[in-house]
């Protein structure tokens, strides 16, 4: 089975790293001295720590933003040196690389792509064999990210198809009667609690009111639509469910964060 995979240049990069010393910039470092042509684009450095599921749906709503040809590169790897699997995913013309801890489930499912176990032997023969025990982002994901959008590693080469990858650590929202339950993924750097219920959703309601920490909130199309101060839930530019307070903190507001409980409701 040939996987087609025609890489562009352009690396993303989503880890958990924050931006305090030096271990975004390495990995940076890592991938220009390999492949200098290399573009690198930060997606996010802010996920939750330790929450690969995040960066996995950050992956799966942004990937299409970028040309075909793109390696998104995520690491978020509470798992670093043990004997945890190495993921590629690849469809739809892009190229996803991350620790097999779940990151990359929801993606293989929201791109119908083939999931691919890298073969760790077959990274001597790109010089990619002197691994830290606690920083693989740096000496196995970064040069063998730039190895792949330089077209020198082939995915084909690197490991075989596979269906034995670990799934999501998030359910999908479940359906209770006339009833939508799902969870918050995610707050924003506005406090405003990102879940994953998805606007088609909505769709399926006549008149939907969104339940969170007790409180039921209308829907609206934008902040401004209420008073500073007043709860809002709306569908964002990610086209999920999204729990805000205009002008204000709904995380702290609502005392709601990851893995917090959201459910859509009907109204009579």
């Amino acid at each position: 089975m040939t996987i087609e995979f025609n890489p562009c240049g352009v690396i993303t990069v989503t880890t958990d790293f924050g931006h305090r010393g030096p271990f975004v910039g390495t990995m940076k470092g890592v991938m220009i001295a390999r492949f200098p042509n290399a573009r690198i684009i930060d997606l996010t450095h802010e996920v939750y720590v330790h929450w690969p599921a995040e960066a996995g749906f950050w992956l799966e709503r942004s990937y299409h933003y970028f040309p075909a040809g793109t390696v998104h590169l995520a690491v978020v790897d509470p798992g670093v040196g043990t004997a945890r699997s190495v993921l590629m995913v690849v469809g739809r013309g892009h190229l996803f690389l991350a620790p097999d801890n779940g990151l990359l489930a929801g993606v293989v499912d929201r791109i119908e792509g083939t999931a691919i176990g890298v073969d760790h032997a077959r990274l001597v023969g790109l010089g990619i064999d002197r691994l830290s025990a606690t920083f693989h982002g740096r000496d196995l994901f970064a040069p063998l990210a730039a190895e792949l959008a330089a077209g020198r590693a082939r995915p084909n080469a690197l490991g075989a198809p596979t269906a034995d990858y670990i799934p999501s650590l998030i359910e999908a929202p479940e359906r209770r009667g006339n009833e939508l339950h799902g969870v918050v993924i995610t707050t924003d750097h506005f406090g405003n609690l990102i879940t994953n219920i998805e606007g088609a959703e909505l769709a399926r309601f006549k008149r939907p009111v969104v339940r969170a920490a007790g409180h039921e909130i209308g829907l609206y199309r934008t902040y401004a639509d209420v008073a500073p101060g007043s709860l809002l839930a709306l569908v964002n530019s990610f086209d999920v469910l999204e729990v805000a307070c205009a002008e204000t903190n709904a995380a702290e507001m609502l005392g709601l964060g990851r893995g917090g409980p959201v459910s859509i409701i009907e109204t009579r």
